[in-house]
């Protein structure tokens, strides 16, 4: 049965279509907890009651586990970073040697915000006042997050061994020994639920700046090449940002397997366009792309039924 090796490494949540006929459309995320599951959780939904399509969301430990299953088509549908999509695509980083070339792009969405964060009270300003103190290093168990994690460090010259290390395997597990007061700091999207539940539990939490020059972004570069620093502002779902701060963003793409029917890809792509309003409602991150964006390129071949939409709008640039 298609699903069979799936059930056996992850916990599947099936969103029920209205339509018995619906195609099934599988969705890779990270670990639930993560900003990644949520954003595929409320795409999935609203595939459903708006796409008349069936979504099954299915979580892993990151895109080095999800990313080639689409190519093997054991599942149709991911929102995985601009990086993380190239160095599928290309066979690089965690994918060396394993290239997946039918990755289509269905739509460019919005930046998601990383930075690290430390109680609200500590005396820590920068990572680098973070050295040889409890941190947590590895995130072997999701290699994008690993790269963005490494590229934070290089942005102040750091690497793991600069740290009393702690060893986790991903993004939530460090916000839980962060919370348990394992490690000083640890790392995450900005926006994400677990962040919100730290910062209940500990009476505030801070974001610490990242620096914005040339040598910080050549550092970042050699781990993301797509992540760029720029400026969070405060705002209620923002939980850590006390003041505007600078941290880094790199694009999220919906991305999908050349296999996935182009009748498909029209439909997710008109949710993107037009239920912008819905998916926001579930995941808030979703209220930040700009609809005549999606069509934007980031070097990976859009698929034909996704095109076909953007030219309806208007919007498709011939990239």
């Amino acid at each position: 049965m298609r699903f069979l090796r799936l059930a056996a490494i992850a916990v599947t949540t099936l969103l029920v279509a209205t339509s018995a006929h619906a195609q099934t459309i599988s969705i890779g995320t990270s670990p639930v907890g993560s900003l990644n599951y949520s954003l595929g959780n409320a795409l999935g939904k609203v595939m459903t009651e708006q796409g008349g399509l069936r979504a099954r969301v299915v979580p892993f430990g990151g895109g080095q586990q999800f990313l080639p299953l689409i190519g093997k088509n054991e599942l149709e549908l991911a929102i995985p970073s601009a990086s993380d999509s190239i160095f599928a695509l290309q066979g690089k980083a965690a994918f060396e040697g394993s290239p997946t070339p039918d990755l289509r792009a269905i739509g460019t969405v919005f930046p998601y915000y990383v930075g690290f964060f430390v109680k609200k009270d500590s005396p820590y300003k920068s990572l680098s006042d973070l050295k040889g103190k409890k941190f947590p290093v590895g995130f072997t168990a999701n290699s994008a997050q690993r790269r963005i994690y490494l590229a934070g460090l290089a942005s102040e010259g750091l690497k793991e061994s600069d740290f009393d290390g702690v060893a986790v395997p991903h993004v939530v597990r460090a916000a839980d020994d962060f919370a348990q007061g394992k490690v000083e700091a640890t790392t995450f999207a900005i926006g994400g639920g677990k962040v919100a539940e730290v910062d209940a539990k500990l009476g505030g939490v801070r974001f610490l700046n990242m620096p914005n020059t040339p040598k910080a972004l050549a550092g970042i570069k050699e781990f993301m090449p797509t992540t760029y620093i720029d400026v969070v502002n405060p705002a209620p779902q923002f939980a850590g940002v006390v003041a505007p701060t600078s941290v880094m963003f790199e694009d999220y793409l919906v991305l999908a397997g050349k296999q996935l029917s182009d009748d498909a890809a029209y439909k997710i792509a008109k949710v993107l366009y037009e239920h912008q309003d819905k998916l926001e409602a579930i995941a808030k991150p979703f209220g930040r792309y700009d609809k005549a964006e999606l069509a934007r390129s980031h070097g990976i071949t859009f698929h034909p039924g996704a095109i076909k939409y953007y030219r309806e709008k208007g919007i498709w640039k011939d990239n």
